[in-house]
């Protein structure tokens, strides 16, 4: 007999006893007692990770209980945060996801400027590492504004407010604050951590307020999606805004203005929107560019040391031009502009 087989080396501590069993009776002395090919096949296909896993042994079936718990417990984790809780709920049980609208939600968009040319100069695995290194800036602020994170493509980042809870007095104000951090992030981010000497990321901003409808799409790699005009017209709102600016709709500005009176807009002007057609548009949060087309937002100090926001009466009529007569919203926006103008000195 070969000695080597007679005096295997011996098994390593590590390994499982289900394992262990199976090599100890397969190097049996007396080939009659070694189990045969079919028995071995059996025995191998009772196995699994749980069991023959190098390191985690299951020595009862509480233990191996407890395994299944965590694991299970780790992969519904991942799925809420893929997915909202009702939406991820649904899909636990079963059941199917049934197309979902809302009336009003705030879709922000942000791609990153020169990205095409960034591409064609560093390797893919720093262009990876970029990507993961800003949108896990972007995935903390989500979750300090509360904003919910629906896809990265690419370079572009889509989020939404007002979607899968009730933001219906402040979605407009949570993406602009998402906006203002997020674009600061993008600027301390480097392009290449390797070499600072190729600067920092830059982005384009832009987000839009409307109805969208919510569906899970697909059964395998389900991917939770919103559709609609909205969808659609943020997107042209990013694509057409510039570097490390942000740019928003005349919906956005008007419910901007009621939310967030403090957050300085000012006008754009009319633009030809692919699809669009002329629409008028805004930039958020730029205190040194208020001059434009009669509509001037200055700071102002209050004898009481607060501060209002002063607007000329350009920017409501602005404001009423664009939005539709009977909508309910466009008159609390007005009326509340209107009381910001008479509050200020």
């Amino acid at each position: 007999a070969d000695p080597f087989v007679i005096n295997p080396p011996p098994v390593p501590p590590s390994c499982p006893s289900q394992i262990r069993s199976i090599m100890t009776d397969c190097l049996k002395g007396t080939p009659g007692f070694r189990p045969t090919s079919e028995e071995l096949d059996k025995e191998l296909k009772r196995l699994d990770v749980a069991t023959a896993e190098p390191g985690k042994q299951v020595f009862s079936m509480q233990a191996k209980k407890d395994h299944a718990d965590a694991r299970n417990a780790a992969d519904e984790s991942l799925l809420y945060q893929l997915l909202p809780p009702h939406i991820a709920d649904q899909l636990r049980t079963g059941k199917k996801v049934e197309p979902e609208t809302r009336d009003l939600v705030t879709i922000f968009f942000s791609d990153i400027v020169g990205f095409t040319h960034i591409s064609s100069t560093l390797p893919a695995i720093k262009i990876s590492d970029m990507l993961d290194r800003l949108y896990a800036s972007f995935d903390d602020l989500s979750h300090k504004h509360d904003v919910f994170k629906v896809e990265t493509i690419g370079d572009a980042y889509m989020a939404v407010t007002n979607l899968v809870k009730d933001q219906s007095n402040d979605h407009a104000k949570r993406i602009a604050d998402f906006s203002v951090e997020a674009l600061r992030a993008a600027n301390e981010t480097l392009v290449d951590k390797d070499d600072p000497e190729k600067g920092y990321v830059n982005i384009r901003v832009g987000f839009h307020s409307g109805a969208v409808v919510a569906n899970v799409v697909g059964s395998r790699n389900p991917r939770y999606c919103l559709f609609g005009d909205t969808v659609n017209t943020a997107s042209r709102m990013e694509s057409n805004s510039k570097e490390n600016r942000i740019h928003c709709s005349a919906r956005a500005a008007g419910l901007l203005l009621a939310q967030y009176p403090e957050m300085s807009i000012s006008p754009r002007g009319k633009i030809e929107v692919k699809g669009k057609g002329e629409m008028r548009t805004f930039w958020v949060n730029e205190k040194s560019a208020r001059k434009a087309l009669g509509a001037d937002l200055t700071w102002r100090s209050t004898r009481r040391s607060s501060h209002a926001m002063a607007i000329s009466p350009n920017f409501l009529t602005g404001l009423k031009r664009v939005s539709s007569d009977n909508d309910l919203r466009t008159k609390t926006v007005m009326e509340t502009a209107a009381s910001i103008t008479q509050a200020t000195p």
